[in-house]
């Protein structure tokens, strides 16, 4: 858990120097919209340069994509898989469409380094602490 949230913090460090040439996401929901939570489990795709680690492969331009869904408040968490290529983000999205459409915006979709699989999600117990506070 501690390698995926380093990851995390790796590819947000690179985002200045993509942040320029991004396609921006969907817009949000209108506010007072009830959000639900959607899974995105991330996978190579064809694009995806085998026999390289992750940290080698062109995510830069995703790092920042998803670096804008954390400021909007649209995604509340995401990072690699630790020991296996891929990873799963967390979406705050109105619907399934607006889900889509935030997916289907990903940089690293649209060039083909990942291609992923999006499910709703809805937790029936969960910790009052904080994400990261439960990986220390």
């Amino acid at each position: 858990m501690k390698t995926a949230f380093l990851f995390l913090l790796i590819l947000i460090g690179m985002l200045p120097a993509a942040a320029a040439a991004q396609p921006s996401a969907p817009a949000a929901a209108p506010a007072g919209q009830p959000r639900q939570l959607f899974l995105v489990l991330y996978r190579p795709g064809p694009n995806w340069v085998a026999g390289r680690p992750m940290r080698e492969q062109d995510l830069r331009a995703h790092g920042s994509y998803y670096a804008g869904l954390l400021r909007d408040g649209r995604a509340f968490a995401g990072g690699g898989y630790v020991g296996e290529d891929g990873g799963m983000a967390i979406l705050r999205a109105a619907d399934i469409e607006e889900a889509r459409a935030i997916l289907a915006a990903d940089p690293a979709i649209l060039n083909g380094v990942f291609v992923a699989a999006l499910r709703q999600w809805a937790p029936r117990f969960h910790s009052s602490s904080p994400l990261m506070e439960m990986a220390r």
